[in-house]
Order: structure tokens, then sequence, then C-alpha cells
């Protein structure tokens, strides 16, 4: 978060300098006959501006929480597939499951994530999900209690497959190029438009652009922070996996 701090003052105190060398060079405390028409350009687009950034923040947002939730929705429902199989009274079939649910969540721990941020997916850890179907597939029926049992494992198992690939496909997924360059060149023209406005205080001039310049700096940070969830400060991590680990060991 500091670094993140440090190039957002950075940037600031850049394009702080740009405007100061502007209003020497070009002399833009002279272009009051202008001020009118700068602020109503600047009024209105600012608004447009504002409601576009506002709406993608939120739907990056939203996605990031969602991916969040799917990841510690699937632990969950990992421990709880595991669980359930305890009613079988199989100790072996048990063992295996909790082998294989440690095998598959071991996968993850160890790559992080680290696929999905590149929007790509490995196939040790499909490989180690269907690992599982093998073993709830083999089941064997010794009484009715057991295909009552079996009927809560399957459809578990069926929407801990369906929270998986919600979860895989959601982290794939990326604000649309269009949509995001738009932001970045509309931000650099209002940057570039608020350069021109003559200020009668230098002082005054420098200090807005240094604000407006870092709370633009600041929404990118968090536009490509967001977009992407497994990269930068707000990274998500397997630490629901871990926790679900502890559990099935009985460390908690």
């Amino acid at each position: 978060m500091k670094s993140t701090l440090a190039k957002a003052l950075l940037f600031a105190i850049i394009m702080s300098g740009l405007f100061a060398l502007l209003r020497q060079w070009l002399h833009t405390d002279t272009f009051f006959p202008e001020t009118s028409a700068l602020n109503g350009f600047l009024t209105v687009f600012g608004s447009l501006y504002s409601i576009l950034t506002a709406f993608v923040i939120l739907e990056v947002w939203k996605q990031y929480n969602n991916i969040s939730e799917l990841i510690d929705q699937e632990a969950q429902g990992l421990e709880q597939l595991y669980g359930l199989t305890v009613y079988f009274r199989d100790e072996k079939m048990t063992a295996e499951m909790k082998g294989a649910i440690q095998a598959y969540a071991s996968i993850i721990i160890d790559g992080r994530f680290r696929k999905l941020g590149e929007r790509d997916r490995t196939t040790r850890s499909s490989k180690a999900f269907e690992r599982i179907a093998e073993i709830i597939s083999h089941v064997h029926f010794n009484d009715d209690h057991d295909s009552v049992v079996f009927n809560q494992v399957l459809e578990h198992y069926r929407q801990l497959a369906w929270t998986r690939t919600e979860r895989i496909t959601k982290s794939v997924r990326r604000l649309p190029i269009l949509l995001k360059s738009f932001i970045y060149i509309a931000s650099f023209f209002t940057l570039m438009t608020f350069s021109f406005m003559p200020f009668t205080t230098s002082q005054y001039g420098v200090l807005a652009m240094m604000v407006i310049s870092f709370q633009q700096i600041m929404i990118f940070f968090i536009i490509e922070g967001l977009d992407n969830p497994f990269v930068g400060h707000w990274a998500l991590t397997p630490e629901p996996f871990e926790r679900m680990l502890q559990h099935l060991e009985g460390n908690y």
C-alpha cells in the first residue's frame, strides 16, 4: 500500500509540475475569457465521467466480492462433503474422500490462484476434483440408510461442482478493453483540460492539480486491483482452503 501511495503522490507532483510549466509557457493565467467555456465543459464532462467511473468501480467491486464468496463457499462445501461421507459408516471410503479433498485443496493452496490471475487454468486441480467424483461413484449401498446419505452426498457434490465452475468462470472475467480504454482516455483529457484552467493564484492551481491527479491515479489503481482479484494489494488468497484443511485435521 505504501508503494501505491508513493506512486500516486509522485504522479500528482509530476502533473502539478506540468501545470506550472504550462502556466509559464502558455500564460494560461490570461485565458480568463475562456473560463466560462472551460467550466461548462468540465461540469458536463465531469458529470458523465463520474457516473461512468462509479459504475465501473461498482461492477469490479461486485465481481471481486462474488469471487471471494465463491472461494469461501467452495472451501466450506468440501468440508461439508467430507462430513456427509462419515455417515456411510465406511472408514475406508471416508479416508479416501479425506485424502482426495486434501490433495485437491493442496493444489489450490500451492497455486495461489496464479493461473487464474493470468486468465488461465490448470488441469491438476481439475483431475484432483474428478477424483472426488470417482470416490462417490464407487459407493456401495448396504441399506436404505446409505441410499439416503448417497442422495445427499450426490446433491452436495453437484452444488460444489457448480460453485467451483462459477468461481473459475468469474475469476477469468475482466472488464472489456474498450470500456477500460475509454475511462483512461477520458481521464487523460480531463487532466489536460484542467491543466489549462486560468487560476488567478498559481499556488492554488498547483494544489488543485495535485489533488485531482492524486484522485485520478488512485481510481486507476482501484479499478486495476479489483478487476484482477489475484494480484495487487487486494489479492484474494486460498486462506479458506487452508482453514478447511485445519478443520479436517482437527487443528482448530
